[in-house]
């Protein structure tokens, strides 16, 4: 029988690691998971999820009121913040009800505060085993309420072994934290697709149609590496004078004019270029003759896999979870952190080599093909909740290994 699980979002709004579960919803074989979704109806994009989980038919979902916005709570006290922030009580007893009224097994939550910390409540509640799902680092910006819902959830699935073992050195339980590994589907990312609106990048930007475009996709934050690539591209000036850069990310007005200083002081200013943030990257990909995210310490790296997804070859810092999916010199280059000189010998020599260029990108499709797919990771993710049920039955545990290969093997 399926496992019964629920997906409790009481996000603000959908993020990368929302996005993660979406992905899972929809991608489980019947055979695998039955999916049930409580979502926040006070979210800024409600109305839009609505939508999406209408177009899922095999998801249940409901709505609840489960916190208001961070950004409806300016001006409030402490008091006023922590009553409108939490889900009501009322609220908590309905999701209770739910959980108990469709005989929930498993309950899936990110790391965010609230969804961690009703995850193991309604868990402890109920009976059905919590999932906490890390998407990033474990540091003092995780709140009591997080720290509190990862230490008491049954599992916890990390995004890279790098993240898992970032955890046990925090000292959370290795025995419960299981790597399962992002996934890219292949057929959205598909660099032979056709795609609207790519034509019109260029001219939109005022970028030549013959100019080497380097791009990175990320939020605007120092460590995802923009100033790198910014001052890879002004070290390479005189060398490389037509190399452009485009930036996509939301805008950070702050950190833009870090990196637009930058950019001046490197003599290039005319060739750096922000997309702002796009819901589909793909035109852009498209467009990117290199893609260049040298991030430190990168908890898995999406972005990174979803270029490779689109045949791009890609330069990377070569720390955190990145190395788990490229392998440096086959289907990727890695550098090292905090290094605009070793990015800029790395796009000096795939801007000189062609063929490396396109070695590295169709090999980088393969990579992502064989090893970090959706099925794949539904597959794990099902094994890992079959062994939550059995242990809350006192059954025999199937030997999973932590990181698992393509055939279910484990990973060298």
């Amino acid at each position: 029988m399926p496992v019964r699980v629920l997906f409790l979002n009481t996000r603000d709004q959908c993020g990368a690691d929302v996005a993660v579960h979406l992905s899972l919803m929809a991608n489980f074989a019947p055979d695998e998971a039955e999916v049930f979704v409580l979502s926040n109806s006070e979210a800024v994009d409600a109305e839009e999820m609505r939508v999406r989980f209408a177009g899922m038919p095999n998801v249940s979902s409901a709505f609840l009121p489960l916190g208001k916005p961070a950004g409806a709570l300016a001006g409030r006290g402490i008091l006023g913040k922590a009553l409108a922030y939490g889900p009501s009580a009322a609220s908590l007893a309905k999701a209770a009800a739910f959980i108990k009224r469709n005989r929930i097994q498993i309950i899936h939550a990110t790391d965010r505060p609230r969804d961690a910390s009703y995850a193991s409540l309604l868990g402890r509640v109920t009976g059905a085993a919590s999932v906490v799902h890390m998407h990033s680092h474990l540091g003092d910006y995780h709140t009591g309420p997080t720290l509190w819902g990862m230490r008491n959830a049954k599992a916890i699935f990390a995004i890279s072994d790098y993240i898992r073992n970032g955890l046990g050195r925090m000292g959370m339980d290795l025995q419960k934290i299981h790597t399962i590994y992002n996934a890219v589907d292949t057929d959205h990312f598909d660099p032979q697709k056709e795609l609207a609106g790519s034509a019109n990048i260029r001219a939109q930007f005022g970028i030549p149609e013959n100019a080497p475009l380097l791009g990175i996709a990320a939020r605007m934050n120092p460590w995802k590496g923009q100033l790198e690539l910014i001052g890879a591209v002004a070290l390479l000036r005189e060398t490389h004078p037509d190399l452009h850069i485009m930036i996509l990310g939301s805008d950070v007005p702050e950190v833009r004019a870090d990196f637009e200083k930058r950019a001046r002081e490197g003599g290039i200013a005319d060739r750096l270029h922000f997309g702002g943030f796009q819901k589909d990257v793909r035109p852009f990909l498209r467009e990117f003759d290199l893609f260049v995210h040298p991030s430190y310490g990168e908890p898995f790296g999406l972005s990174i896999a979803e270029a490779m997804a689109m045949q791009k070859p890609v330069i990377a810092c070569g720390t955190g979870g990145v190395p788990e999916i490229i392998t440096h010199g086959v289907d990727g280059l890695l550098v090292e952190e905090h290094s605009a000189e070793a990015v800029a010998r790395e796009i000096a020599t795939l801007m000189g080599d062609p063929e490396l260029r396109r070695r590295l990108g169709e090999h980088a499709r393969k990579t992502i093909r064989l090893r970090f797919t959706p099925r794949q990771q539904c597959r794990e993710v099902a094994m890992r909740y079959e062994n939550l049920v059995a242990a809350s039955r006192g059954e025999t545990l199937r030997n999973i290994p932590n990181s698992l290969g393509v055939d279910g093997g484990p990973r060298c």
